[in-house]
């Protein structure tokens, strides 16, 4: 069981993915199992850089 990706691990790696790519592959994947999951990390990783700029202390809404 050491050859599986810890959650914690996956969310490292994704945060470092530029969000074109996951977006390309959510769009244009033909396995739609695959095209779940894109577009779910995709949504996920926009979410959490949208929140990351909204926090800031200069953020103006």
């Amino acid at each position: 069981m050491a050859d599986r990706i810890k959650p914690d691990d996956l969310l490292k790696v994704g945060e470092k993915i530029e969000l074109t790519k996951l977006l390309d592959k959510s769009l244009h994947d033909p396995d739609s199992e695959k095209h779940r999951v894109y577009d779910a990390l995709y949504t996920y990783f926009l979410d959490k850089r949208q929140d990351k700029i909204i926090n800031r202390k200069n953020f103006i809404r």
